[in-house]
């Protein structure tokens, strides 16, 4: 019979998913964790992964990389992640699970929603390499459908039909997402040498400036005087923009009130 080897997951390019473990679904729906050695766990590659996207980007991660953060053979890692995206799929919804107010959630829905929505922002901030899993993958863990019960619990006090209040759950957060998605991509335009980001800023700040002087942006020209990345922080207001519509919607009108 011809030998079986392992698919090529080592670069930091994405590969392919397995297929067999494509065909199976997700990782969380399928048995096939086989633990090879006491001292490597799933949780602690997950755990070195997202250290690695943290501190390089997601472009970093790699089957190679992990077991070198590890100190470990890479093929040691197959017996317990399948394939780089089945890593992937396991780092966000570690991620995932730090969004979780538990207990701690208000029950006033306006109050839960601000702080659903102020979490996701913090999360999305500190691991910014989540967004780019969003768009290629499907989060579908048991951390990632958690939070998505606690933002429908957040607005059950308003009792509406489901769809009406998953409207309002997609809304604040396709808002917050796309907040930390402006302001990440800031923060990545900006070089992280401080002499090199310190001439970047100023040669960005002086093609403003003529932009602005220019007449040919009237509606935006106090913005761009302020230089780049100097705009107000908005996103409460924002928010506020959308509780207050929910507001308007679907609670009742109090006394005197127009």
């Amino acid at each position: 019979m011809p030998r079986r080897t392992m698919p090529d997951m080592t670069s930091s390019s994405r590969p392919p998913a397995d297929e067999a473990s494509q065909a199976a679904g997700p990782v969380w729906a399928r048995n096939d964790r086989q633990p090879r050695r006491r001292t490597l766990t799933r949780d602690s590659i997950v755990r070195a992964a997202v250290a690695i996207a943290d501190r390089d980007g997601l472009d970093a991660v790699s089957i190679r990389s992990v077991a070198a953060a590890l100190e470990v053979r890479p093929m040691s890692l197959y017996g317990h992640v399948s394939s780089k995206e089945d890593l992937l799929d396991l780092m966000f919804d570690q991620v995932a699970g730090e969004c979780l107010l538990g207990d701690e959630l208000p029950q006033q829905w306006r109050s839960a929603l601000e702080a659903i929505a102020r979490r996701t922002r913090d999360q999305g901030m500190a691991h910014p390499w989540t967004i780019e899993v969003q768009v290629d993958r499907i989060p579908l863990g048991p951390n990632t459908l958690r939070v998505l019960d606690e933002w429908m619990r957040a607005v059950a006090p308003l009792s509406l039909d489901q769809d009406a209040a998953w409207s309002i759950v997609t809304a604040v957060n396709d808002y917050t997402v796309g907040y930390v998605i402006r302001l990440t991509a800031q923060q990545r335009a900006v070089p992280s040498d401080p002499a090199a980001a310190g001439e970047w800023t100023s040669s960005v700040n002086s093609y403003l400036t003529e932009c602005a002087e220019s007449g040919d942006y009237p509606h935006i020209a106090a913005l761009l005087h302020q230089g780049f990345a100097n705009q107000p922080n908005n996103f409460a207001e924002g928010l506020a923009y959308i509780l207050d519509r929910v507001e308007q919607l679907h609670t009742p009108t109090r006394p005197g009130r127009q």
